[in-house]
């Protein structure tokens, strides 16, 4: 009956808010915007994505490996909208006046069908079994245009140097059919180039993804990808990067922001002459000095395409700050590839573990990392940084603290996301949704490690246009260019903007209309292909792309 319903339903109600209500009094439970920041905050790559939900609603604490519904705030029940005939016949009923309800009042519920009533997501099933079963893979070579002309440039890859010195490349001729001997031999000392060989041979098939890997770890190899997963992907020039099936994985708005952050800093002039020995372009080149931060790094991506935009033009000291552990490691695999090491010389990538937020009282929690670590705050103390990059979560989240009796540390019991879904995958989830801050964190970051003469690159979804300027303002930075882009020509509204900032010595006595806003730049065309001036910018990073625009 109708009674029976909303009294049961009223009753859930009772019951949910009432875990809630004693959950406050006794633990000071708290709504707060962002993760908090100190220890706890590296407990977990996405603290409260998986999260606990009172024992009525859930099916048992094992099975809750997802975010909390964000249809339902993982309730279970959602609020059922009954048509005006159907609310007319309830209100008529007897049922309704005995619970002494106002027509306006009724209010019917119903199970979630987002979540099937669990209050929770499953994982994406594509990253679960890609995890369970998919082996590792080393992605095919992208295919250049057949004329001839195309040629990669840039840093060569260190994998590549050595599978190249040790004549892998020569084993196999431009007909295909090789040298057996030298190919076997190879095989056999060094599987893991043998692999990365087949993988960049022009006689894979295209249609091929790649080339499978066995689940051998080789130690003087760290970039192999192993793990079920994990593939060896295709970056800039002939760097890769290792990324998960279902995870999250680079994409245009990364490329953009580091082609943006090389061209800008280039015509700023801030790489100059760090000495007065030697002459000529090329001695120049390597006497010229460059800090640069990538704040939130994920796994490397844009911290690896501007380093490897500036690494042949200046003497390089880059790094990467990030809290979610699993891609650090999935970083500093890729930088193996890259450069060999987290160092060139003088020259340094490296990928620090921790929060952005923490910048001015780093923890030193990367044992492992001592000296890159000490490097690290020296710079953020007293040198500070010519470049500083970043590519903020666009979703904002709440989540749910409480405060620990025994550590006296804040700690996230859930995150619900309150602008569309959560994702479901556990990497993603950090990436997409602002857990450690969205982008006035990221300002507040990059004011504060800046030099005067600095540049701070930010992108930022367009509909939160307004939010960096808000940012930039109250950090005591400026808007000095703005690069919208558009995903597709022909489209009203921009899909995300490249933001150029720097330290304003005018105390916030500007406005959006004194900025440079540049042309659109439209991804692809109506149907479907890579407009001109994206496919310039993609050659412009060594990627070949031309041949495939409209």
């Amino acid at each position: 009956t109708l009674h029976n319903t909303v009294s049961q339903a009223g009753v859930l109600c009772y019951l949910f808010d009432g875990l809630f209500a004693r959950n406050k009094t006794t633990e000071m439970t708290l709504i707060e915007r962002y993760v908090p920041q100190g220890p706890n905050s590296l407990i977990s790559d996405a603290p409260g994505w998986n999260s606990s939900l009172p024992s009525s609603l859930e099916e048992s604490s094992s099975s809750l490996s997802g975010p909390v519904c964000w249809k339902c705030k993982g309730k279970g029940i959602v609020t059922e909208k009954a048509s005006k005939k159907r609310k007319r016949r309830l209100q008529s009923q007897e049922e309704s006046k005995i619970a002494e309800i106002s027509r306006e009042a009724i209010v019917m519920t119903k199970s979630c069908t987002v979540c099937h009533a669990r209050g929770f997501l499953s994982p994406k099933k594509k990253e679960m079994s890609s995890l369970a079963s998919l082996p590792g893979m080393i992605t095919v070579k992208r295919r250049c245009p057949t004329d001839g002309i195309w040629q990669t440039f840039g840093p060569k890859a260190h994998a590549v140097s050595q599978m190249q010195c040790r004549g892998n490349v020569e084993a196999v001729s431009s007909e295909g059919i090789g040298n057996l001997s030298d190919i076997k031999e190879q095989q056999q000392q060094h599987p893991a180039l043998a692999l990365l060989q087949k993988a960049n041979s022009s006689t894979m098939d295209i249609a091929e993804a790649g080339v499978t890997v066995p689940p051998i770890e080789y130690p003087e190899y760290p970039w192999f990808p192993f793990n079920n997963g994990e593939q060896l992907c295709n970056l800039v020039g002939d760097w890769r990067i290792l990324q998960r099936v279902g995870s999250h994985r680079w994409t245009t708005d990364d490329i953009v922001t580091a082609y943006v952050a090389i061209q800008e800093i280039m015509a700023k002039g801030i790489i100059s002459s760090g000495s007065d020995s030697g002459t000529g372009p090329e001695s120049d080149a390597k006497t010229r000095h460059l800090k640069y931060l990538d704040l939130g790094c994920g796994n490397g991506s844009v911290l690896q395409m501007t380093s490897w935009g500036l690494l042949d033009k200046c003497v390089l000291q880059a790094f990467g700050i990030e809290a979610r552990l699993e891609a650090v490691m999935l970083a500093r695999r890729s930088l193996s590839f890259n450069i060999g090491s987290e160092g060139v010389g003088s020259k340094i990538i490296s990928v620090i573990h921790g929060d952005f937020r923490d910048l001015k009282e780093f923890p030193s929690l990367d044992h492992n990392h001592v000296g890159r670590l000490q490097e690290f705050n020296r710079i953020v103390k007293e040198e500070k940084f010519d470049l500083v990059t970043g590519t903020p979560p666009y979703f904002q989240v709440d989540f749910t603290t409480t405060k620990s009796e025994v550590e006296q540390q804040k700690v996230v019991t859930s995150a619900v996301i309150n602008q569309g879904g959560m994702p479901t995958s556990i990497q993603s989830a950090p990436a997409r949704c602002e857990f450690r801050g969205g982008v006035e964190e990221y300002c507040k970051a990059a004011a504060s490690v800046l030099k005067k003469d600095g540049l701070f690159v930010v992108c930022e979804n367009w509909l939160n246009k307004e939010r960096v300027y808000t940012g930039a303002k109250s950090s005591g930075l400026r808007v000095k260019t703005v690069y919208p882009v558009k995903g597709k020509c022909g489209r009203k509204e921009c899909l995300f903007g490249v933001y150029v900032l720097e330290m304003d010595d005018n105390n916030g006595q500007w406005s959006g209309e004194d900025c440079n806003v540049k042309d659109p730049l439209a991804v692809r065309t109506e149907c479907g292909k890579w407009t001109v001036e994206y496919a310039e910018l993609l050659e412009a990073m060594s990627i070949p792309a031309k041949h495939n625009s409209a």
